[in-house]
């Protein structure tokens, strides 16, 4: 089976923002497989997350969908 069930997709998520030794930058994924399903451990991001264009593009998105914005 490719895929994971959501609650073992959401995990990897529940771990950034609860667990106190994730460092701000890092990124977590699942551990098996070419990290496509299983426990989420710290693993190295993809070099589409690192487009500075995109990541502007993203936030202008965000905030015109939420009408929020944040002085960055």
């Amino acid at each position: 089976m490719l895929i994971q069930p959501a609650a073992m997709g959401a995990l990897p998520s529940l771990r950034a923002a609860t667990d106190l030794s994730v460092q701000g930058g890092q990124y977590l994924g699942p551990d098996g497989f070419q990290e496509s399903r299983g426990h989420p451990k710290v693993v190295t991001s993809s070099a589409r997350s690192h487009d500075a264009t995109a990541q502007r593009r993203l936030w202008t998105i965000s905030e015109e969908l939420t009408a929020v914005t944040f002085p960055v």
